[in-house]
Parts: C-alpha cells; structure tokens; sequence
C-alpha cells in the first residue's frame, strides 16, 4: 500500500468504521435500499410533533398534580384544625364535667 493510500485511509478510519457498522446493521434489518430523505423527513417531522403532544401534555398533568398537592395539603390542614377543636372541644367538656 502507498504512503497516500495509508494515510487516507487512516484519516477516514472513524467513519470508516462507521459506515461498515451501519452496513452491518441494514443487512441484519433485512433492507435492501434505505427509506427515501423525503420519507425520513416527514417520520422526523412526525415524531417532532408527537415529541412537542408529549411535552405539552406532561406540563398539564404537573399543573394539575400541582394543584392537587395544594388541594391534599388544604384538606389536611383543614382536618388538623378540625382535630385541634374537636380535641378542644373535649377539653372544655371534660373540664365542665367535674
């Protein structure tokens, strides 16, 4: 092999590699030709607008797990007060019974 042979190949080896990998891969998928660019654009482009669903989807449900968090701890704080009177409302019975 020429030097410019070598040092060809050795300043292409990574995609080299990666371009042998990909083969690899597109046989054992079983594809004889890869999708069209247009084809892959538009999957690309779905999958954007599915992603952007998602998202906007799980800022909702944090909103309304937030405000259930805010809910749970208004209803707690109401029944710890409802606790504290009945628990004083005893006191006060008990101390007019004796």
């Amino acid at each position: 092999m020429s030097k410019d042979k070598e040092k060809f190949l050795r300043g292409f080896e990574s995609e080299i590699i990666l371009f042998e990998a990909a083969a690899r891969e597109i046989k054992k998928a079983g594809l004889a030709r890869l999708p069209s660019s247009e084809k892959l654009k538009a999957e690309l482009d779905g999958l954007a607008a599915h992603k952007t669903a998602l998202q906007a989807e799980l800022r909702k449900i944090r909103r309304e797990e937030k405000e259930y968090d805010t809910l749970r701890q208004n209803v707690d704080s109401l029944l710890e007060r409802s606790d504290e009177q009945n628990q004083e409302h005893r006191r006060e019975h008990i101390t007019g019974l004796e």
